[in-house]
Parts: C-alpha cells; sequence; structure tokens
C-alpha cells in the first residue's frame, strides 16, 4: 500500500515539476531516438522499463512506436509467417498495441518508425509480409546482414514526413517484413521501386496525427530533411 502511495505520489510530483515540459512516450528507448527527440522542453520516458503504463499514459503528449523484432503473425491471424519470423517478444507486441489504442482513443499524436509502422497497420487491421526477399523479390535489397541505403519515390503528398521539393527519396533500409493487406483508413505516401509501402498517415478524419515510415529517420544526419521534417511536425502537434 506504502508503495503505491509513494508511486502516485511520485507522479503528481513529476506532473507539477514538469508542466511546463512535454512527454514523449517511447515504446522502447534507444540512445538513437532518444537523441533525435531530445529538447530541453520535453521530458521522454521508456514504456518498456515502466510497470504501470496506465499512469504514466495520463501524461503522455506524444507517443513513438519504435523498431525493433519482428511482431507475433499471430497479431494479424498468420501462421504461416511464425516459421520465418525471429524470436518473438509478447510482452512488447502486448504493450505497443496498449500504447496505440491509447493514442487512437484520445487522439495522442504518435510516430511509427520501422516495426512501429508495422504495428500501426496490423493494429488498424491490416497484415505483413513475413519475408520480403520470399514473397516479393530482390529487386530493392530492403536488408543485407545490416543496415543498407535505397532511394523511395512519393506517390501522394505529406509535409508531415518529406520535403516538397522532391519525388524521389535516399532512406536508409534494416527489415524483412512489410506492410501487406492495408485499411483503407491508412494512405500510402511513399513506396520504394518493388511496390512496397515506405510511408503511411492515418486519414485525419480518423485521427489528428499518426504517421509512419518504414525506413530510420532518427538514424539520419541531423541535417537530413526527413531527420528534421519528422520532428519538428511531431513537436508543432504535441505543442498544439
Amino acid at each position: 500500500m506504502h508503495k503505491i502511495i509513494l508511486f502516485l505520489f511520485s507522479l503528481v510530483l513529476l506532473s507539477c515539476q514538469y508542466q511546463e515540459k512535454k512527454i514523449i512516450v517511447l515504446s522502447k528507448a534507444s540512445e538513437k531516438y532518444v537523441e533525435w527527440m531530445q529538447n530541453e522542453n520535453i521530458i521522454i520516458l521508456d514504456a518498456y522499463t515502466i510497470r504501470n503504463t496506465d499512469s504514466i499514459l495520463q501524461l503522455t503528449d506524444g507517443i513513438i512506436l519504435t523498431g525493433g523484432e519482428d511482431i507475433n503473425p499471430l497479431e494479424y491471424n498468420d501462421t504461416n509467417n511464425i516459421k520465418v519470423c525471429g524470436p518473438i517478444n509478447y510482452k512488447r507486441d502486448t504493450l505497443e498495441r496498449k500504447l496505440f489504442d491509447f493514442a487512437f482513443e484520445n487522439k495522442i499524436p504518435l510516430i511509427g518508425v520501422c516495426r512501429g509502422m508495422q504495428m500501426m497497420n496490423v493494429v488498424s487491421g491490416g497484415t505483413l509480409y513475413g519475408d520480403l526477399p520470399t514473397e516479393i523479390g530482390t529487386k530493392v535489397i530492403h536488408r543485407n546482414k545490416g543496415e543498407v541505403n535505397h532511394e523511395i519515390v512519393l506517390c501522394d503528398s505529406s509535409t508531415l514526413i518529406f520535403p516538397i521539393d522532391t519525388d524521389t527519396i535516399m532512406v536508409n533500409s534494416w527489415h524483412h517484413q512489410g506492410l501487406k493487406k492495408i485499411p483503407k483508413h491508412l494512405r500510402v505516401i511513399a513506396r520504394s521501386f518493388d511496390g512496397l509501402p515506405e510511408a503511411v498517415v492515418m486519414n485525419k478524419n480518423i485521427h489528428p496525427f499518426m504517421i509512419a515510415v518504414q525506413f530510420h529517420p532518427e538514424r539520419l544526419e541531423k541535417n537530413n530533411p526527413i531527420h528534421i521534417r519528422m520532428r519538428s511536425s511531431f513537436f508543432k502537434e504535441i505543442n498544439k
């Protein structure tokens, strides 16, 4: 009982002490994501290391679903993909579904990165390719024993993610799964040259700010226009 009271007191203290600052919750933190979002007016919390996420979510202004392991195919009712997946992180699948649901229901701004984009699609009712080289070929190499680079083409307009003065952009890539069936309320705004979705936004009549990319903006250089654009769009939204 004393531990619960102490925890609640800590939350109140946190809320009062940092009432001028915005809180961003990462589904699983790493140095690159923290560096990307770091700002004197921002508090960054790692949901993966926090026991009571319900209380933390009540304070959050923005959520980022970060990159990582393959999503359990049972999350999208697929048993065939189990054999091509790496180790499944059940805790993370459950946590990220919870974070997405909270953001969706409470209109909290959300960014999805790599696995995060795949989770956004899955929780919205979509499915995934289990292994890209096997299912769609090797016209574009999305992963080769680590991070690679390839071009993507913008197929719709969105200034939330991309500069407006170009239609093809070089991005980094480190994944072997990708979006297959896509719900109608997710709009694909960029694809790689094998047709794979590389960026999506949720229709604003469903949610005011949910954007996701298959590549890793947090790993791009600080002067990269996508790195800058996604960060500034997110900050603008959480400060409304």
